[in-house]
């Protein structure tokens, strides 16, 4: 995916400045600090079978001083909403991260 990423940066270089723009004034405008928002993103990103999205915001909440306990806590926070089929992918993501 880092290539496809690339690739779309260098291609419509307008959209993703915007959507940067757009990502950053979220993250930023309530009183969450970094590790609880990226916390909460690796949730959704369970919930939603991204995981693109879950290997990007598990390295994300390291660097923000996430735990593997708080990473893994926040994917089985998603089980019952997401399913388990869900949460098991999002674990093997994860997991393959953290362990790498």
């Amino acid at each position: 995916m880092p290539k496809l990423l690339d690739d779309f940066k260098k291609d419509f270089p307008d959209t993703w400045q915007a959507y940067e723009k757009l990502k950053d004034a979220c993250d930023q405008e309530g009183p969450l600090d970094t590790k609880t928002v990226e916390l909460i993103k690796i949730g959704i990103s369970t919930a939603m079978e991204h995981q693109g999205g879950v290997f990007a915001h598990v390295s994300q909440a390291r660097k923000a001083g996430a735990t593997s306990e708080e990473i893994y806590h926040a994917i089985l926070l998603a089980t019952g909403l997401a399913g388990f089929p869900a949460a098991l992918a999002a674990f093997a993501s994860a997991k393959e991260h953290l362990e790498s």
